[in-house]
């Protein structure tokens, strides 16, 4: 037997989690109960909650689950049914079929008693994923003309409300007694033109708490007070290329062209138009014409990589000097730290040249530093390797684990005993040794990272990249960086030695409180 053909892994999917739907609990259960009855153990279950197999979304548990498959990993994958797996038909599900083809593996789908490693199931796997691909565009289909009918009576379609709102008996929009006072606070605050970053930290001091009970932040306030609902109008996402763009504008009816009154807003939309060109004005624009205040225009070296040493929280740039974005918000800090803009890029910068140039053959970070730029241009293999990886490890700990049970604890003991200690050991020694071969059949391909390496080449290279481009630079190496307070009389000059600690990318990166 292979090293791989006694295990399998499950795959669970299920767009909404509600009660009377077909429960991801019940869907391990009927597939370890078919693993059972069929001799195969379990090596590890994927799941994605909520994600629909229909549209064009990201599915982390299905990547990991072909990959582990298609890598050797494990010889099947059991699915509870097939439109668990896909529900945009035999396009996705044929192509899924090849890949496994080509290694020998099998998909089994318990409720529809299919094998794919039996010829006729395909033809029955044709059929049923067009069939999941037909009702899930049916109920599309019946969504939205059940939105398009609640938007034409000015109801509130569904979802959470902005804060300070609640949905009436009616399905339309009223004060909420507990929050609309504060709502509307909010909302006065931002027309007398004060900073939203001031009205966060006041209402996070007073333990306000936000819509789902989190933390104010200058993002949850820009996002209500131009939200079209806040302002009484119903609200449409955006669409783009047939996807969701996040973007939020008050929906207009199609035969009159007019927005619909969704109820009773916090403010009025003449007034929630005068916020949005106090916020507009605050942010201008850049020579090329590109909005400063958006977040995908970072202007900054290190927002994003800065932590503040006294909370782990990250900080951002204020005027001239980079500041714990906690403590603006009205977090608890225990240090002030603060530091200038300009010394702490060019330290930075200088450790990140240094250190690359520093290198050896062998050093860690270099196949760090290798990796994460091949990650980029090649996500697939990456992944495939590291889902073998990944069960190399769990099988050489398990291994370790088995001689430790005989050897150190005793636990086999008698001639059976010894029998079936031998037979595992063998079963799992297999095992390893089958998935450094299958590691073998996935290697790296060349990353050319030597202009990184030389000072004088990376250097040049830097002086012509431009912000986001240098953000990516310091990606490849660099995880975190970490300033500490400054000790001592203010207008010392800035000393990175002193102040800075970094986390490369060779290193683990330790979680902080706003990660």
């Amino acid at each position: 037997m292979s090293h791989h053909e006694h295990l399998a892994d499950l795959y669970l999917r299920l767009s909404l989690d509600r009660e009377g739907k077909t429960a991801i609990e019940r869907q391990e259960a009927d597939c370890r109960a078919w693993c059972a009855r069929n001799g195969l153990d379990v090596r590890t279950v994927h799941i994605d909650r909520g994600r629909s197999g229909y549209k064009a979304v990201d599915r982390a548990g299905f990547d990991a689950a072909i990959s582990a498959l298609t890598t050797g990993t494990v010889g099947t994958l059991v699915v509870w049914k097939v439109d668990r797996l896909s529900r945009r038909g035999m396009g996705q599900v044929g192509q899924v079929l090849d890949q496994v083809e080509k290694v020998a593996g099998r998909i089994v789908f318990v409720q529809d008693g299919l094998d794919t490693s039996r010829q006729q199931a395909r033809l029955a796997l044709v059929l049923l994923s067009e069939v999941a691909r037909s009702e899930s565009a049916n109920i599309g289909l019946r969504v939205a003309s059940a939105k398009a009918h609640l938007r034409s009576l000015g109801r509130w379609i569904g979802g959470q409300p902005p804060y300070g709102l609640a949905v009436g008996e009616d399905g339309r929009l009223d004060h909420d007694p507990h929050t609309a006072p504060t709502a509307r606070e909010i909302a006065e605050r931002a027309l007398s033109g004060e900073p939203l970053v001031h009205i966060a930290r006041d209402l996070n001091a007073r333990k306000i708490p936000a819509t789902r009970g989190g933390a104010w932040g200058v993002g949850s306030l820009s996002v209500l007070l131009k939200s079209p609902a806040f302002a009484g109008l119903l609200p449409e996402t955006v669409k783009k290329d047939g996807k969701y763009t996040g973007k939020v504008v008050p929906w207009r009816d199609p035969e009159t062209g007019k927005t619909v009154d969704i109820g009773r807003g916090i403010i009025t939309p003449a007034e929630q138009l005068q916020v949005m060109r106090i916020l507009e004005a605050r942010t201008g624009t850049d020579p090329v014409g590109r909005n400063r205040g958006v977040r995908a225009q970072v202007s900054h070296l290190l927002t994003g990589f800065l932590r503040c040493g006294g909370c782990g929280r990250r900080m951002s740039a204020a005027g001239r000097s980079y500041v714990c974005q906690g403590r603006r918000l009205g977090h608890p800090c225990p240090a002030h730290v603060t530091a200038f803009i300009a010394a702490v890029d060019r330290a930075v910068v200088d450790a990140f040249i240094n250190r690359l140039a520093a290198t050896e053959p062998g050093d860690p970070l270099l196949d760090a530093v290798a990796e994460r730029w091949i990650a980029r241009h090649d996500p697939d293999i990456i992944r495939e390797r590291a889902t073998i990886t990944a069960a190399l490890e769990d099988a050489n700990a398990s291994l370790v684990d088995l001689e430790d049970a005989r050897y150190l604890r005793g636990e086999f003991v008698g001639p059976e005993a010894v029998q079936r200690w031998t037979r595992l050991h063998e079963r799992l020694t297999a095992r390893v040794v089958g998935l450094r071969r299958n590691l073998a059949d996935f290697p790296l391909p060349e990353a050319d990272i030597s202009p990184l390496l030389d000072p004088v080449q990376a250097r040049e290279a830097w002086d012509a990249a431009t912000v986001p481009d240098r953000r990516d630079l310091l990606r490849l190496a660099l995880n975190a960086v970490t300033i500490t307070p400054a000790h001592g009389r203010r207008g010392v000059r800035f000393d990175p030695d002193a102040r800075l600690r970094f986390t490369w990318a060779d290193e683990p990166e330790s979680a902080s409180p706003d990660a």
